[in-house]
This record gives structure tokens, sequence and C-alpha cells, in this order.
């Protein structure tokens, strides 16, 4: 190693550091959290549309496992997640549909995405994703890009960003689009 390059390393070392304590911290205050709700607000870009797709519910967490996401606008939908199965019912279509996780290689990563940070669990995220964190607990981003190819190759990054305990904003860039869940917490 070059003695530029051992400096560059040094150099690097005590941020590397401090942005993995900021980490724990985050996941510590998350993992804290045992239950939560929050209203949000999704704008979906897609390429065919010409302005966004907008829809509003809310969502809520139950640890260890639980997610649900409720959609009441522009149309009814709910996404229920917990353990390993999760579950889409579309009441306005009478429509039911259940995928087991565990064969749903393509999905499971997005799933755990929101669900292992609500859980503060930065081991499960680091399972299939890359993960760069920047801020502090006022203040923190998380950028995941996906390990699996096929994952990959339908979204290319998420974004979450938040505050202390609470998951503000999660934006997914994909090959089909942008979304980004705005949400605000329920106290």
């Amino acid at each position: 190693m070059t003695r530029r390059a051992m400096l560059i390393t040094l150099l690097a070392l005590p941020s590397t550091a401090i942005a993995q304590d900021a980490l724990a911290q985050v996941m510590a205050a998350l993992a804290a959290i045992r239950e939560s709700q929050a209203r949000f607000v999704e704008e979906k870009d897609l390429p065919e549309l010409d302005r966004p797709l907008t829809s509003r519910g809310t969502l809520s967490w139950r640890a260890p496992d639980r997610l649900e996401k409720h959609t009441s606008e522009p149309f009814e939908e709910r996404l229920l997640v917990e353990g390993d199965r999760l579950l889409l019912e579309r009441p306005d279509r009478g429509a039911s549909q259940t995928v087991m996780l565990d064969t749903a290689a393509d999905i499971r990563p997005l799933v755990e995405a929101i669900r292992a940070t609500l859980a503060g669990d930065a081991a499960t995220l680091r399972q299939y994703f890359q993960l760069d964190f920047s801020g502090d607990l006022a203040r923190w981003r998380m950028v995941l890009t996906p390990l699996s190819a096929r994952v990959l190759a339908a979204v290319q990054r998420i974004v979450i960003e938040g505050e202390a305990a609470s998951v503000l904003v999660v934006e997914t860039q994909g090959r089909e689009g942008r979304s980004r869940l705005m949400a605000t917490p329920l106290r």
C-alpha cells in the first residue's frame, strides 16, 4: 500500500466509525418502537402517465414483523405482511392474493427494506442490500442497493429518510418509474 493510500484509509476510518455509530443509534431507536401508525401520501411517477399517480392511506407497524399499508384513495387496497405471508386485497374488485415470501425471492427484499428498517434490523438489511448510511439520530438517510441481480433489474435503489425513530420518506427508483411515499407519524 502506498503512503498516500494509507493516509486516505486512515483519514476515512473516523468518519466510517462515526457513521456506523450513528447507524447503530438509529437502529436501536427504531427497534425500541414496538408499534406505530402513520398517514401516508404516495406519488408514483410512471412513464406511461403524464402526471404522478397519488394515493393516500395509513401505515401500521407492530413488532416484530407485522406491516400493513391500507390505501384509501384513489381506491381501497390493503397490503399486509405478517411473518412470511404477504396478503394483497382489493375489496372493490373482490380480489385477494396471498404470497409466501419464502417462495418470492424477488419480493422479499422489497418487503424487508421497510420491515427490517422499522424493526431496527441492520443485519437483515445487509442480507439483501448494500447499505449506505448518512446523518445522525436527529436526521438520517439510508440508501439501499439490492444485492440480487434479479431485484436490481427492477429496483435500482431504495432511499429511506427519517428523524430519530420515525421513517418519514421511502423512495423507490426502478426501471418502471419512481415511487415516493411520505409518512406523517400519528402520535
